[in-house]
């Protein structure tokens, strides 16, 4: 097993690399964790996100790489330039197996290069390549031709495109043609360093503790996940699902979550018409048997011939009925745009629609932009995607975030855009789901399917069932307050643990019941790594990095009066069977309540210190930052 960490300062190219502490290891396993830990350390509230004070740390799951399933991740985590607190985003694809096997697990830059670099990592050597003459490529591109001039098809980069070199503080980083890690603005951390790409390779295999083991670890557990109904299920829609899932049963959201439904023009919005129109291939992400990216091509009318990687629900269902576009060809080519140049879809989607919104009600205008944002209007979706990649017009200003945008617009503009902690929700509208509206208000980044998100909520498990899942009984309906305490925190802790091993958490038990859980992930982290954590202790590393997130929120001033769900979830559905559903404060207060209790954070959701010493965390939110 890779076991390295680099230190690279990148004013005097100076590369330091250390052992990870056993220490590290057992308490917070590597990835995520391992990052925060980290992060934590290395800002505080003075730091500016893109300044050179703020740190990259990349930070490859501890069992990518090796046999497996879906173990395919890698974080990067800074002080986002988004949010203003904690950054972090997570990549598929095949980047975190090949620096592991350059030898590398984590690598934590610091400084800033004077001029414009590419990084390559391979086989433990860490080395510095100009880029200036790259500015002609965007993010998919500019893969191509690191490969040829390294003369090495076989190398994985993560890359920015302009919007990252522009410090978009909503760019993201890509590997591939679509595998990104998107939200919080790692790409305009990465662009504001001036690096353009990390290229890795590696010849040397993985070490492993046990290899025959391992082999009949991942024989059983590839059986076990290749026959749950989620599996087959994604493995023929991919996250497009949702699509369909949330119109059936009445939550997609509409017109920037002013409905739950969109009203008219989304009946195209079907998975399976995407499936029979537009998709060419599908294809899968390292050690992956799902293959849920959809690869697709527009073959008629004006957009022929635009091709594009992984659709997933985040562009179609933002786009579709947060903006008011039924239109498939409009949605496929805003979001092979925001790959190509390099930004978040998850804040693309958001903020358009928003804006849309401003424009109905007539704060933002004529007098602010030259686009026209009515709702579903193609060229105000193209439009300012490319404004605010190449920071022209109005796009200059949305480059900077939404809360510079709304305190420029004025007239309450920021009360419109739906956002947890500064980060925008997605699509779906879950404020019939209690454990998911509490995990949207507490989760650790902003607003957050992929931290809180207790999806099992929308398939009315029986209580006998979660009890054996979860470990306690959890009410079957979505509508119930209770114990859904328990539902949030059982979820941040395995998807802080997945995050922490780099497993695709749509191979866990996070998405379907019959997947891969804390007793799996001990027995495999055991065969692979020798480190002997049993489920109880694995999903406490979960619980931990949670805590050490918190205490980075705390730090920056976040208290129980941040962990609210947007304003719109107080106001009731509009349609369907469940219409007038909405958040109750006289509910939703007592929930938030005893799921501080569950976690032993005192009443304004700040961990005490009997908390942190069961948890055995050394940070404190007084210590300065340093490592």
């Amino acid at each position: 097993m890779s076991n390295k960490i680099a230190w690279v300062n990148l004013a005097t190219r100076e590369v330091r690399i250390e052992e990870i502490p056993e220490e590290w290891r057992r308490k917070y396993i590597g990835g995520r964790g391992i990052n925060q830990y980290l992060l934590f350390q290395l800002v505080d509230n003075s730091t500016e996100p893109l300044g050179p004070e703020n740190p990259l740390i990349v930070g490859a799951g501890a069992l990518s790489g090796v046999l497996g399933i879906a173990n395919c991740r890698v974080n990067f985590s800074a002080k986002s330039p988004e949010t203003g607190h904690l950054g972090d985003s997570s990549m598929g694809g095949f980047f975190a197996s090949e620096l592991r096997q350059a030898g590398f697990d984590h690598i934590v830059f610091t400084e800033r290069a004077e001029e414009p670099i590419y990084v390559t990592v391979r086989d433990g050597a860490i080395c510095f390549h100009a880029a200036a003459h790259l500015a002609d490529t965007n993010a998919i591109s500019i893969q191509d031709r690191i490969r040829e001039e390294l003369g090495d098809p076989r190398v994985q980069v993560a890359a920015i495109g302009p919007a990252g070199r522009n410090k978009v503080v909503w760019a993201c980083i890509l590997n591939g043609s679509s595998d990104a890690a998107g939200r919080t603005g790692m790409g305009a951390v990465m662009g504001s360093k001036n690096i353009w790409a990390i290229a890795a390779r590696g010849t040397k295999p993985l070490q492993v503790h046990d290899p025959a083991k391992l082999l009949e670890v991942t024989n059983r557990q590839y059986t076990q996940v290749t026959t749950t109904k989620g599996f087959l299920a994604t493995s023929v829609y991919g996250t497009l699902i949702r699509l369909n899932n949330t119109r059936t049963q009445g939550y997609e959201g509409g017109h920037n979550h002013q409905f739950n439904m969109m009203e008219e023009g989304g009946e195209e919005l079907d998975s399976d018409i995407f499936l029979e129109r537009y998709e060419s291939a599908k294809t899968s992400c390292f050690n992956c048997p799902t293959h849920c990216r959809h690869h697709y091509e527009i073959k008629e009318g004006p957009f022929a011939g635009t091709k594009g990687g992984s659709m997933e629900y985040y562009g179609a269902g933002g786009w579709g009925s947060q903006c008011g576009s039924g239109d498939w060809n409009t949605i496929l080519v805003a979001f092979a745009r925001c790959n190509e140049w390099g930004l978040d879809v998850g804040s693309a989607t958001a903020y358009t629609g928003w804006l849309m919104e401003l424009w109905e009600k007539g704060i933002l205008t004529r007098e602010h932009t030259d686009l026209d944002f009515t709702w579903g209007n193609q060229e105000a979706i193209f439009g300012i995607l490319e404004q605010t990649t190449f920071r022209k017009g109005f796009g200059n200003l949305v480059a900077d975030g939404w809360m510079k945008t709304a305190a420029y617009l004025g007239n309450d503009a920021g009360r419109y855009i739906d956002h947890v902690k500064g980060l925008t929700i997605e699509p779906d509208d879950v404020r019939g789901h209690r454990a998911q509206a509490l995990g949207l208000a507490t989760s650790s980044r902003g607003a957050d399917h992929l931290r809180s998100r207790y999806t099992l909520e929308e398939f009315s498990l029986p209580p006998q069932v979660t009890a054996k899942l979860t470990g306690r009984a959890i009410p079957a309906s979505a509508e119930s307050y209770e114990g859904k305490e328990w539902a949030c925190f059982w979820t941040e802790s395995l998807c802080a643990v997945a995050d922490a091993l780099g497993i695709c958490k749509f191979l866990t038990k996070w998405l379907s019941a019959g997947l891969l859980g804390f007793d799996e992930f001990s027995e495999w982290l055991g065969a692979a790594s020798g480190l002997k954590l049993t489920a109880q202790e694995i999903l406490e590393v979960g619980e931990r990095i949670y805590n050490v997130e918190r205490l980075f929120l705390v730090r920056h001033g976040f208290r129980r009066k941040d962990d609210d769900v947007p304003l719109k979830f107080y106001h009731a559905w509009t349609h369907g069977p469940r219409a007038g559903t909405r958040v109750e404060p006289e509910h939703f207060q007592p929930l938030l309540e005893r799921y501080y209790e569950l976690h032993g954070w005192d009443s304004d959701g700040v961990p005490t210190e009997a908390t942190l010493q069961r948890l055995g965390i050394d940070l404190r939110i007084e210590a300065s930052a340093t490592v």
